[in-house]
């Protein structure tokens, strides 16, 4: 099972759902930045100890630091976005937005170089009429008396952050992720992403005129939220190392239809039959993109 890309990418799924719903808390706990800062802190730390534990070699090459340093910067300025858009904005909108990335990751892909074939264009404008629809049937959450949580105004910023979050992790997975993995392996690849996620995102919480604060009540749901973000990147790693490395991809998309779950289930927001659509689109574009592209 441990040599199933699929299995990675299930467990990707999960844990990226559950750690996307949560950040919703974490957000409005600390703060959107604080909440940021302490997942990369509490990533870096857990991933630190695990190479410790397990004896994992520091593999100490420089010809592929220009890759750790680009996905690294990406996935920080990524995570600033997505979480101030899941914060402050339904969780029903920014959770498909953003997981549309695989699919916005093809025509940085043939800048790159890559020729895609028709199916992988198809699947992109699949995956992107997806997030079209998430974004334009999304309501206020008013019903009748009771008043709007959302104006319009939130709810397109909500999808803008979340689209910018998306293209901006794309651009790493694109340019940076396989090469990163292929030269360092996962575990390290992962601690230098938080490491310059911490560093970079610790100088907007000293920016900020509000000073952070990390009230020991939130610790439980901080050190959650980083655990759990930092062992999907992890586990996806891992998947896109295995044979059939695409079927990760293809599995761990449906993080998106737990976290809406949840959303819906705890937090109430309405979904209505055609934002489902929207999402059955994104995760059915990426799928195919994934399994045929």
């Amino acid at each position: 099972m441990l040599e199933n890309a699929a299995f990675w990418g299930a467990s990707t799924a999960v844990v990226w759902g559950i750690s996307d719903f949560i950040a919703r808390f974490a957000g409005r706990s600390v703060g959107a930045m604080a909440a940021t800062f302490a997942l990369m802190t509490v990533g870096g730390v857990l991933v630190a100890a695990a190479m410790g534990i397990t004896g994992a070699d520091l593999i100490l090459r420089t010809d592929g630091l220009h890759y750790l340093f680009g996905i690294g910067t990406a996935t920080a300025l990524g995570a600033i976005l997505f979480y101030h858009a899941v914060t402050h904005g339904p969780v029903t909108v920014a959770a498909p937005v953003v997981a549309s990335y695989p699919a916005i990751a093809l025509p940085i892909s043939v800048i790159m170089g890559a020729r895609p074939d028709v199916i992988s264009w198809v699947a992109m404008a699949v995956t992107l009429a997806g997030v079209w629809l998430v974004a334009r049937v999304a309501t206020s959450n008013g019903d009748g008396d009771k008043p709007a949580e959302y104006s319009p105004a939130v709810i397109k910023r909500t999808a803008l952050y979340s689209f910018l979050a998306a293209a901006i992790y794309a651009s790493a997975l694109a340019t940076a992720a396989d090469q990163a993995v292929e030269i360092y392996g996962p575990l390290q690849t992962v601690l230098v992403m938080r490491i310059i996620g911490a560093v970079i995102v610790g100088f907007a919480v000293l920016s900020m005129k509000e000073k952070a604060r990390f009230p020991v009540k939130a610790w439980p749901l901080l050190i959650g939220f980083g655990a759990l973000d930092t062992a999907g990147h992890l586990f996806i790693f891992i998947g896109l190392g295995l044979e059939h490395g695409e079927y990760a991809i293809v599995t761990s998309v449906a993080y998106t239809v737990v976290t809406v779950l949840l959303a819906r289930t705890f937090l109430r927001e309405h979904v209505s039959a055609l934002q489902w659509g929207g999402v059955a689109l994104v995760v059915g574009g990426v799928a195919l993109l994934a399994a045929f592209g």
